[in-house]
């Protein structure tokens, strides 16, 4: 069984290349050496994916012609090469020798399939493709997101935890908290989400990084959410501010025949406050008829205030 999807493999290596749509619309413009070398690099990582070895000189080769083709008009679609292409094909040989097995087995053979990946496939890719720096995510990090996506979200390992815990491979648990190491840059996904609900049951106690919420919840809590009321009981005109009060003072001055006090900012505001708490006293009571709007509000403490000025104004005459 393990020998002929290992031809399969090998088969692989020998199909032609594949090229992304923009690199189709653009294929007429590649050099023959620009097929060349993404013909060996394609190869190169389909080698690595089969079990085999790079020869002598070849990984120094592949960078060189990862370097080339990042300076040419070809540069900006490596990365989704990569991600999309030469990851999908690798990964995807990968599961589906997984899932020729079942139960107990298919968990042992998954272990198995994560050793290999992690300690030898993935560091080969990471050294392949080491010229490709400076990417929203690391080699590596894609890598590791695709083997998540790929493979691991395609086995139903929720249903095998629970029923092998006792038995559990050592590995699995370590597949588990590297993937859970890797974010994307967009924020904890659904795939993600479903990671930490397998690592809860391997490990505890466990603190979540983050839990998914489903869209009836999230309406659930908008529903509940309440907006501040925002309710005004006073107001104070900015003419009362600007217009000092005038006050007959008890103490004499021999400058002055009818000595006056202003009376500072402070205590107007003071007045100005006993007076419409008191008026806001008597609305309450319903002493004073009430008012619709907000403008017949300020009206109305307009008034007030220039009868307070006079009032004041005729004690101190």
């Amino acid at each position: 069984m393990m020998s002929s999807g290992h031809r399969r493999v090998h088969s692989l290596s020998s199909m032609p290349l594949p090229l992304l749509p923009q690199m189709q619309a653009g294929s007429s413009m590649l050099q023959d050496s620009t097929v060349s070398d993404m013909n060996s690099i394609y190869s190169a990582v389909i080698k690595v994916f089969q079990g085999e070895r790079l020869q002598t000189n070849e990984l120094y080769s592949l960078n060189e012609s990862i370097r080339w083709l990042l300076k040419t008009e070809m540069g900006s679609f490596i990365k989704e090469y990569f991600q999309n292409q030469l990851l999908n094909k690798g990964l995807r040989f990968i599961l589906e020798e997984v899932l020729l097995y079942e139960g107990e087995s298919q968990l042992f053979f998954l272990a198995d399939v994560w050793l290999r990946f992690f300690s030898e496939i993935l560091p080969t890719l990471q050294a392949i493709f080491y010229p490709l720096q400076g990417q929203e995510l690391t080699v590596r990090q894609m890598a590791l997101l695709a083997f998540r996506d790929l493979v691991l979200m395609r086995v139903p390992l929720e249903d095998l935890l629970p029923t092998n815990l006792s038995l559990l491979p050592t590995s699995i648990r370590q597949m588990l908290l590297v993937l859970q190491g890797v974010h994307e840059p967009r924020g904890p996904s659904v795939e993600y989400c479903r990671l930490e609900k397998m690592l809860e049951m391997v490990v505890s106690p466990y603190l979540w990084n983050s839990k998914h919420k489903s869209n009836a919840e999230q309406t659930k809590e908008t529903r509940h959410f309440i907006q501040p009321k925002i309710k005004i009981t006073q107001h104070i005109s900015e003419s009362s501010l600007l217009s000092p009060l005038m006050e007959q003072d008890g103490e004499m001055y021999p400058d002055r025949g009818a000595s006056l006090r202003r009376h500072t900012v402070a205590n107007s505001l003071s007045s100005m406050s006993n007076i419409q708490l008191s008026v806001t006293d008597r609305r309450h009571c319903g002493l004073v008829e009430s008012y619709e709007t907000i403008d017949e509000i300020r009206e109305h403490n307009r008034d007030i205030s220039l009868k307070a000025v006079t009032h004041f104004e005729s004690q101190s005459c």
